[in-house]
Parts: structure tokens; C-alpha cells; sequence
């Protein structure tokens, strides 16, 4: 059976039904489940409702981000109690504040609370725009396996709620005159003092994606207008300024690996406590990593080199300890204490971290794309529901 439909091609306007025409779907080959996606996501029963919104200000809070929100909807006046089931408002123009109230029953998916301002009905010759300003706080997610190398999405789920006939709405995101670009206001991102700061051009790079995306099709739902539900998905990509840890947690972590140079020319008292100066060193460095979720870039690095040091210091004190018993190990001692014994093989230890954090920073460069990737499709605004909720 097809789970989603993962690719659509759309024409739509404000006034016209959508018109959808299914292009690939991910799973199931089945000809007559395709036939039966084809005659439902072209039925031109099913209605528009095209929504935008505007982020006003925003900070970051325990459990996720604190938004101040702006959520517009605009559709047909023949929706409202029809397809809502909601009462449509007398006066043309109908302003609420400090209570929850809505026409379209819309639902933010990774919302954990809101609390509500202010409510706008406007009705101008039977075209509905509906404004509701809100305070809310949604969940991030924040991929942090190649720390330092650090990526933050912050998303914004937004759908029917499934009451009344919602089933037959398509939620589409509204367009600038361009045609293409979505209406989204995110200008709080864009200035200088702000926590989090996106490029003006930010859509054209795929750092602000807007999709609309199918949930997904069960056989049981196949043929039913009422289960297929559209939502609108908006996710601003944001990659953390990585100079500052990369030199705290890996390039302090290497400084201290060349400190080791100089062990094997003090007594065996100076040379252990001076070690284990290094390596706790190392370990306090380790445990102020701010991300613990899982072994990340720095922290591996780190590991790698607590090990080293560990070894080095045995090895030196070994040799210290046995030097008055055993001429073997006096021929050894000085070869340790070469200039260039030790320091060649902490070059070694720094080139082969070095290319380590080269090696993850290409991973983490692929992790980027590979999501990107999920909110693109065959058309600009058209997403595959499963691939996207998955990762966000």
C-alpha cells in the first residue's frame, strides 16, 4: 500500500480548485492505488485554504523556542460553516482580544502552549482573511553529532485539527508575486542582534523551506476525500558559527597532546604529577562540552587524546621507574628524550585529528544536504509528509 504521495505537481490560484497530479509515489507499485491517489488529489471538489504568517520577535526557552506569531489564512466565505462548521461573523470586519477563538480550525503540531492576543475576521466581497496573533512555544530540533559542527531547525507544523470537513481542504503556503517564493515574514532572523541569523536570500539557498505535504494514505483511507489532510511544514535551517569550539574543544585538546614533549626530561615525581595536570586538564575540558546527547566530533577527538596521554605517561614512567635496575631501559629513556622522538609523534596525533575533524565536518556537510534534500520535491511546494516528519 502507498504511504505518501511523495512528489506533485500544483496549479492553484486564490479562486481556482487545486489541481494536483500525482508524479511518483514512494511506496506501493500497485496501478489501481495509484489510479485510486490520482482520482482523489484531482477531484475538484476538494477546496483552498492558503496560509502565511509572520514572526515577530523570538527566544530561545527551556523545552524549545518562544515565539511571537502571526498566522493568516484567506479562503471563500462559503467555507465557513460549510467546511469549518464554524458560525460566520455578521460584520465584515470582526476584531477579538486576549481569547482564544478561530473560523479555521487550524492545529500546531510541535506547539506546547499558547497563548493567544488578538483574533481578525475581514471579509472583502466574499474572500476571507483571518489574523491570529499568538504567543507560542514550539519544539526545535537540533542535530549535534559532528559538534561542533552544529545544526538548529526551527520548524512550524501547521494543519487542520480533522473536525468537520477539514478532510477536503488543501492547505497551501501563500506565494509572493513572484509566484514562487513563499509569503513568509522572517525578518527577526535577519538582524544582527538576533540569536539566531539567516541570510536574506535564505529561501533561494533552501535555508527556509515551505511545503505543503499529504499525510499519509492507508488502504482504509483510499477513496475517502475526508482522510486526506494537507499541512503546511516551514523549517528555517540554521548552522552554528563553529570557530569559537572548534578551538576551545579540539585546538586547546592538541596544545595540551604537545605539552607531552617535555615529560621524559623531568624526574619521575614532576613528570606523573605534571601528566596528570595534562590529562585532567583534558577530562575537565571534556565534561564542559555543552551537547552530551551522544560521542560528538570534539568529544571523540578529546577521547583519542586522553588515551594518548595516558599511554605516553606510562611508557615515561615505566622507564623512569626502572632506569637504575635495567641498562636496556637507560638506552630507551634517551631516545624518548630525543627532541624529535616525542614531537613527530605528536605531529602524528595532531595531522591524524586534524583529518578526523576534516572527515567529520564532510559528513556533517552531507547530513545538511541529505536534509535539505527531504523538503524538496518534483514541485517547489509540494513535500513528502513521512520523509519530513521523520526528521522533524
Amino acid at each position: 500500500k502507498p504511504k505518501q504521495v511523495s512528489a506533485c505537481t500544483m496549479q492553484a490560484n486564490d479562486n481556482a480548485p487545486l489541481l494536483l497530479n500525482v508524479s511518483a509515489i514512494s511506496e506501493g507499485n500497485d496501478p489501481t492505488d495509484q489510479e485510486k491517489i490520482q482520482d482523489l488529489l484531482t477531484n475538484p471538489q476538494r477546496v483552498n485554504v492558503t496560509h502565511s504568517f509572520s514572526l515577530h520577535s523570538m527566544v530561545s526557552v527551556e523545552g524549545g523556542i518562544r515565539l511571537h506569531l502571526v498566522l493568516k489564512f484567506k479562503y471563500d466565505e462559503d467555507l465557513i460553516e460549510e467546511i469549518f462548521g464554524a458560525e460566520k461573523p455578521e460584520k465584515e470586519v470582526e476584531k477579538r482580544y486576549g481569547e482564544a477563538h478561530r473560523l479555521f480550525p487550524y492545529c500546531i503540531f510541535n506547539s506546547i502552549d499558547e497563548v493567544p492576543v488578538s483574533w481578525t475576521y475581514q471579509n472583502s466581497k466574499g474572500r476571507v482573511y483571518e489574523r491570529i496573533e499568538l504567543f507560542t512555544t514550539v519544539t526545535s530540533v537540533h542535530f549535534t553529532r559532528y559538534f561542533p559542527f552544529v545544526l538548529k531547525l526551527l520548524n512550524l507544523k501547521v494543519g487542520s485539527d480533522g473536525t468537520g470537513k477539514t478532510g477536503i481542504v488543501n492547505l497551501l503556503p501563500e506565494l509572493q508575486k513572484d509566484g514562487k517564493t513563499p509569503n513568509v515574514d522572517f525578518g527577526v532572523f535577519r538582524k544582527k542582534t538576533s540569536e539566531f541569523v539567516i541570510k536574506a536570500n535564505a529561501a533561494q539557498t533552501g535555508d527556509v523551506s515551505c511545503r505543503m505535504v499529504v499525510r499519509d494514505l492507508s488502504s482504509n483511507s483510499l477513496g475517502n476525500l475526508s482522510g486526506i489532510y494537507t499541512r503546511v511544514y516551514t523549517v528555517f535551517f540554521f548552522e552554528s558559527e563553529f570557530i569559537e569550539d572548534l578551538f576551545k574543544f579540539v585546538a586547546v585538546s592538541m596544545a595540551l597532546v604537545v605539552m607531552t614533549t617535555f615529560l621524559p626530561h623531568m624526574e619521575i615525581g614532576d613528570m606523573l604529577s605534571t601528566a596528570l595536570t595534562l590529562i585532567l586538564t583534558e577530562v575537565a575540558l571534556f565534561f564542559v562540552v555543552p551537547v552530551k546527547d551522544s560521542i560528538n566530533t570534539a568529544e571523540s577527538i578529546m577521547i583519542f587524546h586522553m588515551l594518548y596521554m595516558f599511554v605516553v605517561t606510562f611508557c615515561i614512567g615505566l622507564l623512569l621507574v626502572q632506569i637504575d635496575k635495567d641498562p636496556f631501559t637507560e638506552s630507551s629513556l634517551s631516545i624518548l628524550q630525543h627532541p624529535s622522538t616525542l614531537l613527530v609523534s605528536n605531529f602524528s596525533v595532531s595531522v591524524l585529528s586534524m583529518i578526523w575533524v576534516v572527515r567529520e565536518w564532510s559528513a556533517y556537510r552531507r547530513m545538511v544536504l541529505k536534509i535539505k534534500t527531504k523538503f524538496q520535491s518534483l514541485h517547489s511546494f509540494v513535500g513528502t509528509f513521512e520523509d519530513i516528519d521523520e526528521t522533524i
